[in-house]
């Protein structure tokens, strides 16, 4: 339910009054006097947190001059915090007539309908008046109410768009995180399903099952609809990648490292830009002790995705084996710049940062690995389905506390 505290509402009263230009209509000089009093009441009323001696002194004012729009908007904000959604929803709309840009005011008509009951008239009130709202307290109540109206109505892309600028608003909110992941997930299985529908035994029906597979750990299950997927469609994008990675998640088995580079290089040929790909070869590479090609593949995979901190890592930890200290830095800094929570890249940085001889920049980059990694424990605890280490990083990263 959407609840505002009082602190917030004086806000937004302040705000009207701001912003609003009184219209007194034709009104003698004592009129004008008697009206800034009821005003000027009012506010001392509101700041006492007496809402309803508030209400009295608006109610007063409008008397006086019926087309005030401070005194009718901010009567509408003390009767929305009172609950009386109808009277408010009376006030705010003469409010509107008078002045078409007051769009908290709009913004909190819309939620005065919806609390009655009448979610096709507040729908459109809140989608026009979210775009120009500024307040972030605002603009996160309104767009919350409006993401949960347009959800009840399945517009799911109407939502996303809303929820990308909460989400750029504040990184952090729960609320909204919690929601962009519902809305996600519905976008997905109704993507799930059509494909179900119109090709239940394609080879991307076969992939998608295995990415559930793997999500689920059913890693061995997952390997057999890759390569049934595979079977069907040898050239399929993103398949051949994928059964490298769930290769090397059943197995650490020299093998099986033998068996995913051979997927990977597949990959690679059929997508020379395939940058992930080339990550895999460079740290396969790099387990094997061939320095040169492993620099090699994660320059390929820099170069084809400059925003890839894997390959920044890769490139870090190759120079530095190589006593390139200096040129390792460099990368393992952008690693971080591109990625602040890749815990590999921390701990590389402070096992460089301790070949330097700089070790009190070593301990804080091992404690900030260490948070990293305990963070990662928790939310494996929490919701182990959905967190997923990188699917080698125990074959290829074998010198990294897991």
């Amino acid at each position: 339910m959407f609840r505002i505290s009082v602190a917030h509402a004086l806000i937004v009263l302040v705000a009207f009054c701001s912003v609003i230009s009184s219209v007194f209509g034709q009104t003698d000089r004592s009129s004008r006097l008697d009206l800034q009093s009821h005003l000027a009441q009012a506010q001392q009323a509101l700041a006492a947190r007496q809402f309803d001696v508030a209400a009295k002194e608006l109610n007063a004012a409008l008397t006086i001059d019926p087309k005030n729009v401070e005194a009718r908007a901010n009567l509408g904000v003390v009767q929305f915090l009172q609950g009386k959604f109808a009277d408010a929803s009376l006030n705010f709309r003469a409010a509107l007539r008078l002045q078409p840009s007051l769009w908290k005011a709009q913004a909190i008509l819309g939620l005065c309908e919806r609390f009655q009951g009448r979610p096709d008239s507040a729908l459109p009130l809140l989608e026009k008046a979210f775009p120009h709202l500024q307040d972030p307290m605002w603009q996160s109540r309104v767009g919350m109410a409006l993401v949960e109206l347009l959800y009840q109505r399945h517009e799911l892309d109407k939502a996303l768009e809303v929820l990308r600028v909460l989400e750029k608003q504040n990184p952090s909110n729960v609320d909204v995180l919690y929601v962009a992941y519902r809305v996600h997930t519905d976008l997905a299985s109704e993507s799930r399903d059509k494909l179900a529908l119109v090709a239940p035994d394609s080879a991307r029906m076969h992939q998608l099952l295995a990415q559930h597979l793997v999500s689920a750990g059913d890693i061995k299950a997952a390997l057999v609809q890759y390569r049934e997927a595979l079977r069907l469609d040898p050239r399929l994008p993103g398949a051949h990648f994928e059964l490298g990675e769930a290769i090397l998640q059943d197995s650490v088995s020299d093998g099986a490292q033998l068996e995913a580079q051979r997927e990977f290089e597949t990959a690679v040929a059929l997508n020379p830009a395939d940058a992930r790909s080339e990550c895999r070869l460079g740290a396969l590479a790099s387990l094997g002790g061939n320095t040169e090609t492993a620099a090699q593949h994660f320059s390929r995979a820099a170069d084809l995705d400059p925003h890839d901190a894997e390959a920044q890592v890769g490139l870090g930890k190759v120079l530095a084996s190589t006593g390139h200290a200096d040129k390792a830095l460099e990368h393992l800094l952008t690693a971080i710049r591109l990625d602040p929570l890749n815990a590999q890249a921390h701990y590389r940085l402070a096992q460089l940062y301790r070949q330097m001889g700089r070790i009190s920049d070593a301990e804080r980059e091992t404690a900030v690995f260490q948070d990293l990694r305990k963070a990662q424990d928790r939310l494996r605890s929490a919701y182990w389905q959905v967190y997923k280490d990188s699917g080698s990083s125990q074959v290829l990263n074998p010198d990294i506390p897991q």
